[in-house]
């Protein structure tokens, strides 16, 4: 399994309202616009974080902060 997948792996296993949360922060952070409308679809959240090493990690730093401040 590639590292992007695992990534959004973990962001779907998130509780709601967090999950749409961090979706809708990932698609404003690859795309420059506000998504307040609709939620990116599972395939074009792994194609971002595909397409964008920096992305992958801003992600993954996002959720380790995340599941720390959690425990």
């Amino acid at each position: 399994m590639t590292y992007y997948v695992q990534l959004v792996d973990d962001l779907y296993a998130l509780e709601e309202p967090w999950r749409t949360r961090f979706l809708l922060l990932i698609a404003k952070l690859a795309t420059g616009q506000q998504w307040n409308d609709h939620m990116p679809s599972r395939s074009t959240t792994e194609a971002w974080l595909a397409e964008r090493a920096w992305l992958q990690r801003q992600v993954a730093q996002m959720l380790d902060a995340w599941v720390k401040e959690r425990c």
